[in-house]
């Protein structure tokens, strides 16, 4: 990798629940390692964390512990499948799920030390909208949504997106249509979303594609392996392998756009908030 290109951020979120997106960005994560890519996979739900459920771990410190400044960022660090980086997940209390932008900007600048050792990073948000889920999502480089095919979770998603472009100024989205029969509904389902925003000139839906069901899901999440691994020659791993060779494709974002955004921690940002010791975070500071 070049020296002077920062590593990619690619949050994945969804305006409902019950989408499989955590299992998507696990198994992404997983295939990109497979390709050679040095990534680093964050659970930054802080409602219900589930990305140590699917791995069946026990974390001694999680990005809570973080947070609340009773350890490093080094402490958090646990090594997954095909060498991935985990930053695991728990539970916030619920007053204290809705982060400062203070706390925030320390978890942003955390992780930016990571920056010479890491190719990409997928942040795997809470579902819904929520200010934690949109502050992840404004830091992020590429913003992929993950969508099912029923008319439920196309409404939140687009909700999402109005909400977003309306208090972010942010219109790029790339969609993937998951838990798919065929490729067909796949592409019928971000047809209809897209159908929404015919008449509007400044928003921008991106078929990034579809990821097939699989009825082994809940299994491989019990003895905590990836479908990825089980199943490496199911139509969920070719789609997870072709979505992976996509996005080493995606543009690289080089430029500071004046949010706090992952690893563009250059004056911009720098100047916006005074940066947290190691170890103790901002565990004095309020949170919103």
């Amino acid at each position: 990798m070049n020296s002077m290109k920062p590593p990619q951020a690619v949050v994945i979120a969804s305006g409902k629940g019950g989408t499989g997106k955590s299992t998507l960005a696990l198994n992404l994560s997983v295939a990109l390692a497979e390709r050679g890519k040095r990534v680093a996979l964050l659970d930054a739900n802080l409602e219900l964390p589930s990305l140590a459920t699917l791995l069946n771990l026990i974390p001694r410190h999680t990005l809570t512990d973080l947070i609340e400044g009773r350890c490093s960022l080094g402490e958090v660090i646990v090594n997954g499948p095909k060498g991935i980086t985990l930053i695991l997940g728990s539970s916030l209390p619920n007053i204290t799920r809705n982060l400062s932008s203070a706390h925030h900007f320390g978890i942003v600048n955390a992780l930016n030390t990571l920056s010479s050792n890491l190719d990409i990073l997928i942040v795997d948000t809470a579902p819904g909208i929520n200010h934690s889920t949109l502050n992840f999502l404004s830091a992020s480089h590429d913003i992929l949504l993950i969508i099912n095919n029923e008319p439920t979770a196309i409404a939140c998603n687009k909700a999402l997106i109005n909400l977003f472009r309306g208090q972010h100024r942010i219109n790029n989205f790339r969609i993937v249509i998951n838990k798919v029969m065929n490729m067909r509904e796949g592409r019928r389902a971000f047809d209809t979303l897209q159908r929404e925003y015919t008449e509007e000139f400044n928003v921008f839906l991106h078929y990034a594609g579809h990821v097939h069901a699989h009825k082994h899901a809940r299994s491989a999440a019990k003895n905590g392996r990836t479908l990825y691994e089980l199943y490496p020659t199911s139509e969920f791993t070719k789609d997870i392998k072709k979505l992976a060779h996509n996005i080493e494709k995606w543009p690289s974002k080089e430029t500071p756009t004046g949010r706090i955004e992952f690893f563009m921690d250059g004056a911009t940002n720098a100047a916006s908030c005074a940066l947290p010791q190691e170890g103790k975070f901002l565990a004095n500071t309020p949170i919103d």
